[in-house]
């Protein structure tokens, strides 16, 4: 009977070891993104991001891989502070559902400088060791 409870134990520790890991992995993810958009580094958004990418603003817009990546590089969306609130990352298999709240700060091109408080969902899927974002959904709070 010991034997079955200290197996059983063992394969639950296991599994929660796991899991935490592939849980700090997605966070380093999404704070590899955040730094990537306010520096504006083109590759590490083309590395953090997948192709099929559908990227959806809080006001309807709604942008491929090419299209996020130009408007972060050309300043046509540019934020100068990000900070993540309430994170929560759930994991199933190869897909993370990510949620939390953005404040921050932007400075679009031909705009004044703006808050910003959003919700957002990210979903990401791990392709061989490395987490991409599939794709996002904003909402103003």
């Amino acid at each position: 009977m010991h034997t079955y409870l200290f197996l059983f134990l063992f394969l639950a520790s296991t599994v929660t070891f796991a899991q935490n890991k592939e849980v700090a992995a997605v966070e380093k993810a999404v704070a590899e993104l955040v730094d990537a958009m306010i520096v504006g580094d083109e590759t590490r958004l083309r590395n953090l991001t997948d192709p099929q990418l559908t990227y959806g603003h809080s006001n309807g817009l709604i942008e491929d891989q090419e299209a996020y990546i130009e408007a972060i590089r050309s300043g046509v969306s540019n934020f100068t502070e990000i900070n993540i609130e309430n994170q929560s990352i759930d994991i199933k298999d190869n897909i993370a559902l990510v949620r939390h709240f953005l404040i921050g700060q932007t400075h679009n091109r031909d705009s004044d400088p703006a808050p910003v408080n959003l919700g957002v969902l990210t979903v990401w899927q791990k392709k061989g060791k490395n987490w991409r974002l599939l794709a996002r959904q904003a909402f103003k709070r």
